[in-house]
């Protein structure tokens, strides 16, 4: 149990702040909350209260199930190791960030607060390549310097 929680530290502290925000939130919350948009924001369906505790949960399957795969990947690519270790961390953060903010999303619009998706998501899929792309490059500077 101590090394899963030295290992996935990070995915569980997303997982407690979306469990959290639910739990302040939940007697705030009418009986039903948006689980589906449209691309201009009208919402198709709606699900029970309770389904806000579903977004932390998947957000923390998702984040392991990452992380695992992409240490595989690095298990079976070794070539490529030195220049993506560490991406097992970073990717599963991201999507934390991703699900905690779409989390946020449902919360404001069952509360009536207009929120459009399609920008949230523009912005999110805007950053996550700027985030990779500065990690990568980090780590091909610092191999680079390793080899001087």
């Amino acid at each position: 149990m101590k090394a899963f929680l030295k290992t996935y530290w990070l995915e569980l502290l997303f997982f407690a702040v979306g469990l959290v925000g639910a739990v302040i939130a939940m007697p705030f919350l009418p009986a039903s909350v948006p689980l589906q948009f449209q691309g201009d924001g009208v919402i198709t369906r709606t699900g029970p209260k309770w389904a806000v505790f579903i977004v932390p949960v998947v957000q923390l399957l998702v984040c392991y199930g990452f992380h695992w795969w992409i240490g595989r990947c690095l298990e079976k690519l070794p070539a490529l190791a030195p220049t993506f270790s560490g991406m097992e961390r970073l990717l599963p953060a991201v999507l934390a960030v991703v699900c905690l903010s779409l989390e946020v999303c449902i919360m404001l619009a069952a509360w009536g607060v207009a929120v459009k998706i399609a920008v949230v998501l523009l912005v999110e899929l805007l950053v996550v390549p700027i985030v990779f792309i500065g990690f990568v490059a980090a780590k091909i500077l610092g191999n680079i310097g390793k080899l001087k």
